[in-house]
């Protein structure tokens, strides 16, 4: 994988970049609250940008997000860069903001080629061509698809039949054919991290500046509320390059910490002992957080980890009995996560869970024995969220039998281009008191006073106290959303072009 660096263009199709403004994938928080929490850079398209470069593309990047920037405030930069093609990524909440971001396009290049892809493409490409400000989408990994579409515009080739996307023939929109998934990710280059300024990105509990980056695709597992939706074939690239990136990361752009940001990271103990040895043979100094699962974690494994850098461990618990965890399809159990969670405390790893409070069939003991159950395991930091139904998962396809959404929601949401984000209520709570208990599970959470002491014995500096500042106004704005019983809702217009 070789560092992004100055390529000699010889092609003639201009090609931007765009990333939209990602405060809409934070409901039901405020934007004050998502701010806080933080601004992360794209890698889907920091990556395809860094792809198509190396194949003699001229490229431009606008990061909408990163630069407090909203549709209408950069349509005279898109203007001057006078793009060919435009590529957009969109998850399912931020889809209306990816939309007045393709609208914006088409009105001030009308001739450029609005390219979107992301999870939500996977997912509902059909109906997201329903919008006639995109030209293409890409279904799956991107990569050779995007490029194909690239050449095919140089060449001034059709664009009708190239597998992996989804394209309108006669006012007809088709899905052309699947594409294989790539089995080799190592050919891939590092993201084009020259194109961004990583002072600009920030998160409430990360070192600055920071950098992320993904070292594995697909996810084995399949959570039944979890809309991993490209692959279940796992791809990892070679640890020598992912410390390659890592130390471009730290010579190159002063970073200080990078999120790892892979499904489960600690795949594999033969893999995690080869990367951590590589860090320690060109004495690497950067610290480095994960996300791994209680059950591919011991402590062979987060010593050595450690030893390497890291700094933080994040693990989906998810539910407080052996039951709803049966029901989710975790495929752990609460001894494993006890035990998982002491370990990394032994061994001096900062933690963090996360948990879901009212998944289907759950009751309110289970809720009650969740909240006490996060309390207990001794975590740094935990984070709560109501059960929402995403598309492509088990949980969404329960909630459309038993009526606690009304039919194929996202898909209407999809084509309308928003609406109010649907609250999961079933046969035993209501939304609204669903909010409740997770507003009682952070208050309970944080205001202990074991914890409230321990954070106060290690901020000793600056960007600690930050941090507790943050996690406060975070804090207020979840208890006020409960106050005030509102339902997000999302659609166009709400990010700023009318």
């Amino acid at each position: 994988m070789s560092a992004p660096g100055v390529v000699v263009s010889n092609k003639k199709t201009r090609i931007l970049f765009m990333k939209y403004h990602e405060a809409a994938d934070q409901q039901p928080l405020s934007q004050k609250a998502a701010e806080k929490l933080g601004i992360f850079p794209s890698l889907p398209l920091l990556q395809l940008a860094a792809w198509v470069r190396e194949a003699g593309f001229p490229i431009g990047y606008i990061d909408l997000h990163a630069e407090n920037l909203y549709p209408k405030d950069a349509h005279s930069r898109v203007a001057d860069f006078q793009p060919d093609i435009v590529a957009l990524t969109a998850k399912t909440l931020g889809w209306p903001a990816v939309i007045e971001v393709a609208q914006m396009v088409k009105e001030c290049c009308p001739n450029a080629i609005v390219v979107v892809g992301g999870p939500h493409l996977s997912i509902y490409p059909k109906e997201s061509l329903t919008w006639d400000c995109f030209d293409l989408a890409v279904v799956g990994d991107g990569e050779e698809t995007f490029l194909d579409i690239c050449e095919a515009v140089e060449a001034g080739a059709s664009l009708d039949d190239i597998p992996g996307t989804c394209v309108r023939k006669g006012g007809e929109v088709v899905m052309n054919a699947t594409r294989a998934v790539p089995k080799d990710i190592d050919k891939y280059p590092m993201p084009a991290w020259d194109l961004v300024d990583v002072n600009r990105y920030h998160c409430l509990t990360l070192l600055k500046p920071f950098a992320t980056m993904v070292t594995t695709r697909g996810c084995p597992w399949h959570c039944g509320y979890c809309s991993q939706v490209y692959s279940d074939k796992l791809r990892f690239r070679a640890p020598n390059l992912v410390v390659d990136e890592m130390e471009y990361l730290v010579k190159q752009h002063g970073i200080r910490e990078i999120v790892m940001f892979d499904e489960t990271f600690t795949i594999g103990k033969k893999r995690m002992r080869k990367f951590s040895e590589e860090i320690l043979r060109r004495n690497l100094k950067v610290k480095f957080n994960i996300r791994a699962r209680v059950d591919t974690v011991d402590r062979e494994v987060l010593e050595m980890l450690k030893e390497a850098g890291l700094r933080s461990i994040h693990m989906g618990v998810e539910a407080g009995t052996d039951r709803v965890l049966k029901i989710m399809n975790k495929q752990i159990t609460r001894e494993q996560t006890e035990r998982a969670f002491r370990i990394a405390r032994e061994v001096g790893i900062e933690t963090r869970g996360y948990f879901m409070v009212g998944y289907y069939d759950a009751s309110p003991q289970d809720i009650e024995e969740m909240i006490n159950f996060s309390a207990s395991l001794g975590l740094d930091w935990a984070s709560y969220s109501v059960a929402t139904a995403l598309p492509a998962t088990d949980l969404y396809r329960i909630a459309q039998e038993r009526g606690y959404v009304d039919g194929d929601f996202w898909r209407r949401y999809t084509i309308n281009g928003g609406g109010p984000i649907p609250q999961l209520e079933t046969e035993t709570f209501t939304a609204e008191r669903l909010r409740q208990y997770r507003t009682k599970a952070y208050l309970n959470f944080y205001m202990r006073p074991d914890l409230i002491r321990r954070k106060l014995s290690k901020s000793e500096g600056r960007e600690e106290l930050m941090e507790m500042l943050g996690g406060v106004t975070v804090l207020s704005e979840i208890v006020k959303s409960t106050l005030t019983k509102a339902i997000p809702s999302v659609g166009i217009g709400k990010w700023g072009t009318v």
